[in-house]
């Protein structure tokens, strides 16, 4: 049985799944999950929910930040991405490079399954990087 590994690189708006069988072989993009409103300023994001916003709502009702609920979803999405990723065809180990705080989310809705194949987390965003720049990053900084 082939050992395959992978790494998830990720922020509020993109996710990017690599995998490899073994360490001779480059990574190459299996997955990636997009969301529109990651990037949005935070007042388009208001004027777009405002048909979802209780009406007559006071000043002493909690607030909730619209970019952390954005966040979440997201978060959750890439999350059982990743669960349907695994259990179509399983890898070793997996390894997170997300953005802070993108990263605490999407750890806080990770399946167990998915959890137990984490290997390391790194609150670094690299999904603006090309997978060869992502792969000699990987193996200058977090694997030498």
């Amino acid at each position: 049985m082939v050992s395959r590994n992978a790494i998830l690189v990720a922020n509020s708006f993109v996710a990017r799944l690599f995998e490899r069988s073994s360490l001779q072989q480059p990574w190459v993009e299996v997955q990636d999950w997009w969301h529109a409103e990651g990037r949005m300023h935070t007042g388009d994001l208001e004027r777009m929910s405002q048909g979802h916003s209780l009406a007559g709502r006071t000043g002493l009702a909690p607030h909730t930040d619209i970019r952390h609920c954005e966040r979440a979803e997201f978060s959750r999405d890439v999350a059982h991405g990743l669960k349907n990723a695994l259990g179509t065809d399983p890898w070793h180990g997996l390894e997170i490079f997300a953005s802070n705080p993108f990263l605490g989310e999407l750890l806080a809705h990770l399946s167990p399954d998915v959890q137990r194949t984490v290997r390391a987390t790194h609150a670094l965003d690299l999904t603006a990087l090309p997978a060869r720049e992502i792969e000699e990053r990987w193996r200058k900084e977090f694997k030498v």
